[in-house]
């Protein structure tokens, strides 16, 4: 799949960088260094841009809907799970937190756009960007915040709210759902820069990715199983049940399930940072859930044709 090709290359440069560290730039510091710049200014911004030039049709609340249908139910599985292990003593809290954001939010569009553009065409590349800023995004930055700090560094005199507050991706969302309510939409210029900030997201997260793709340790490959189960099988399988209720059907409703596999989101490693999760563990999951759904969204694809 040639579209894939450009997503590989910058997952490899990330990787070389992990490996040579030019410039005297450090991983960490590389690391932290994006990981700032996407929460602080290319994630709001591609926020911005996408949801205030996103054209009103039925899809606009359907695959959301799906998705936070399907987010819900991987968060609570997945809550459930790891902390019954966690009260078992088989995981640590900072290992707990990592697995239940790997398995319950998934990177739409760093990873799930291009594979849908290979297998369905660019003109349903909105599929996976509607699911991911008005599903997944929503999640990531209130509920999956909150999930991070309950599980890391606590947030001291009941803070969590004001902790909330301080991440400029959830006021990127309420500004643009306000702007669009509305309907005041920016100045050309103004649309043009959100966009040309934004557009740099995507490539900054594969980048993110690529630096710190690795697998730990055997254990944590072990760990991971569950995460991966409910991140590729699971997750999809509701998406695809949920689906049909909610009005989707078609092409749709199949790319609606292959993204709803889509691995662990990128972001997931500034929180992870962020809160002092176990940042190890969380991208051996982004990486075996990264190849993984490589492999099988063709396969997936296919399947789920076959049942409708």
């Amino acid at each position: 799949m040639s579209s894939l090709i450009p997503m590989v290359l910058i997952l490899a440069t990330g990787v070389a960088w992990h490996k040579f560290e030019p410039g005297g730039v450090t991983t960490q510091q590389l690391r932290s260094t994006l990981s700032a710049l996407v929460v602080n200014l290319l994630a709001p911004t591609l926020i911005l841009y996408i949801i205030l030039t996103t054209p009103l049709k039925e899809e606009l609340y359907q695959v959301p809907m799906t998705g936070i249908i399907t987010i819900s139910l991987c968060l609570g599985l997945s809550l459930i799970l790891f902390s019954g292990l966690l009260r078992a003593g088989y995981i640590s809290r900072p290992q707990a937190g990592a697995l239940v954001l790997a398995a319950s939010f998934g990177n739409g569009m760093g990873i799930s756009l291009p594979a849908v553009e290979a297998l369905f065409g660019a003109e349903m590349a909105s599929i996976p960007l509607i699911y991911d800023l008005l599903a997944t995004v929503p999640f990531v930055w209130i509920i999956a915040v909150l999930v991070a700090a309950h599980f890391g560094t606590r947030i001291a005199g009941g803070h969590l709210g004001r902790e909330l507050l301080l991440m400029p991706p959830v006021w990127a969302i309420v500004i643009a759902l306000t702007l669009r309510y509305f309907q005041w939409i920016p100045h050309e210029s103004i649309i043009q820069a959100f966009k040309m900030m934004g557009l740099a997201t995507v490539p900054m997260l594969l980048l993110m990715v690529g630096v710190n793709f690795k697998i730990s340790s055997f254990k944590y490959v072990l760990l991971t199983i569950p995460a991966m189960f409910i991140k590729l099988i699971v997750s999809p399988a509701i998406a695809f049940s949920s689906g049909v209720p909610v009005g989707l059907s078609g092409e749709v409703l199949i790319i609606t399930s292959i993204t709803a596999a889509a691995p662990p989101v990128i972001v997931g490693i500034a929180l992870a940072d962020r809160f002092k999760l176990d940042s190890a563990l969380f991208c051996t999951a982004l990486t075996l859930g990264t190849a993984a759904y490589l492999l099988i969204a063709p396969s997936l694809s296919d399947y789920l044709t076959q049942l409708i």
